[in-house]
């Protein structure tokens, strides 16, 4: 065997070992979702219909979140500040390129009992440092009981940040989620990039493919709210520019609440119990009048495209202002997790109410107003685009896209203003 095909099966060979190691994080990372997103599942449906029909206890909606405020008060007294916000843990990765793996344990414990008990958050910040940190904990195996040139020692910090991005993106089924990357990482080398391509695919793949069997194994259904099509007429067009500065003042108002609410609770600081009581008792009044605010918003979000026609404007209206300023609240007094899914809520029942306000389409001004709002907050238009594409008609690419980067310069030009006046 000559010098030149010795190099190719070496090729070949590390390439083979990529693939493998990448089907293997992809699929520990489908069944560590699935499991995380089954026993929420379980402990919520046990409190909140199994319990109730078994003790007959009254206000028990008001009972549970206060429940939750205690639980939840001594996971943040005795273990601290977890689960820490997805966006902390990207750029944990982005500066270190590792997650830390030692608190785990104490992410999961304290994600459960703030999902569990029905926050108005959801389970992306959780996930993300929980796989995370394990993928990290994972590599630093490998590399301890692996040759220094090994292809993981070289390779395995972009297998890392695969499992990270797969996770995001089976949390919200969002298969492209990952492939921000690729336009953030413009300095990258062709190999590089080919690589990435490569063990972003094979994971994405591998962890949907664990995550939909497992998911059809235990029956629970996998909701993916279906707004149905699209009309883009003249109307419509003439309501792009509106809608989107609609769901950008919204966004506005949200880090307005924010704002508020945590100076308010800062002086609570140290009293980490009666802070997340205060928390929970809110949630508790809130979630008796207005059930929908509990929770992520991710199933109530599959129901309201049935609904939406038997609302009142006013009560679309309230849903969306009530939901932003519920989710801070639950950030603001401890209970930590994500804001996303909350805020896709908020925006379609917002987009609806704008669509009973016009005559304009339903689906259109639910993308347009989602899309905006949530790249407002987010500050990441393509990944805004990229997670609510799949929930769209792909004829709204365009005016999407458009509703994702005009709210991020309108808020550029803004704080230039605001930085020149001083």
């Amino acid at each position: 065997m000559n010098k030149e095909d010795q190099y190719k099966r070496m090729k070949f060979s590390k390439l083979g070992i990529i693939v493998l190691f990448s089907i293997i994080i992809g699929g520990i990372v489908g069944f560590l979702t699935w499991g995380f997103l089954a026993v929420t599942s379980f402990t919520t449906h046990f409190l909140w219909d199994t319990l109730p029909k078994t003790l007959h206890v009254k206000n028990w909606t008001l009972l549970l979140c206060l429940v939750g405020g205690v639980l939840v008060g001594l996971c943040q007294k005795y273990f601290g500040n977890y689960p820490r916000n997805m966006e902390d843990v990207l750029a944990e990765f982005k500066e270190t390129k590792r997650v830390d793996y030692r608190s785990v344990h104490k992410s999961t414990l304290t994600a459960l009992c703030v999902l569990s008990f029905g926050a108005s958050l959801g389970p992306e910040a959780a996930l993300v440092g929980i796989i995370g940190g394990l993928s990290t904990w994972a590599g630093d195996t490998l590399k301890s009981l692996v040759k220094k040139k090994s292809v993981f020692n070289k390779y395995g910090e972009i297998i890392t940040e695969y499992s990270i991005e797969a996770t995001i993106g089976l949390i919200f089924r969002a298969p492209l989620f990952g492939a921000t990357t690729f336009f953030e990482d413009i300095k990258d080398s062709r190999r590089i990039k080919l690589i990435k391509i490569i063990v972003y695919s094979i994971t994405t793949v591998a962890g949907f493919g664990v995550f939909i069997f497992l998911s059809k194994i235990d029956y629970r259904k996998i909701s993916l709210v279906d707004f149905g099509s699209a009309v883009v007429g003249k109307n419509e067009i003439i309501a792009i520019i509106p809608l989107i500065l609609i769901g950008l003042l919204f966004a506005i108002l949200y880090e307005f609440f924010g704002e508020i609410l945590h100076k308010v609770f800062k002086p609570l600081e140290n009293y980490k119990i009666i802070k997340a009581v205060i928390g929970g008792l809110v949630l508790g009044i809130i979630g008796t009048i207005l059930p929908t605010m509990l929770f992520s918003g991710e199933h109530q979000l599959t129901e309201l495209p049935a609904e939406w026609k038997g609302m009142s404007i006013y009560l679309l209206l309230i849903s969306a202002i009530v939901k932003l300023l519920i989710t801070e609240f639950c950030l603001a007094t401890g209970w930590r997790g994500g804001h996303i899914f909350p805020v896709i809520f908020a925006g379609a029942s917002l987009g609806y109410g704008m669509a009973l306000l016009f005559p304009i389409d339903p689906v259109t001004s639910v993308a347009i107003v989602t899309t905006s709002l949530t790249s407002g907050i987010m500050k990441k238009p393509i990944a805004a685009v990229f997670i609510l594409i799949i929930l769209f008609p792909i004829k709204l690419i365009i005016p999407m896209i458009v509703a994702a980067y005009l709210p991020i310069n309108i808020l550029k030009y803004k704080n230039s203003l605001t930085q020149k006046s001083y």
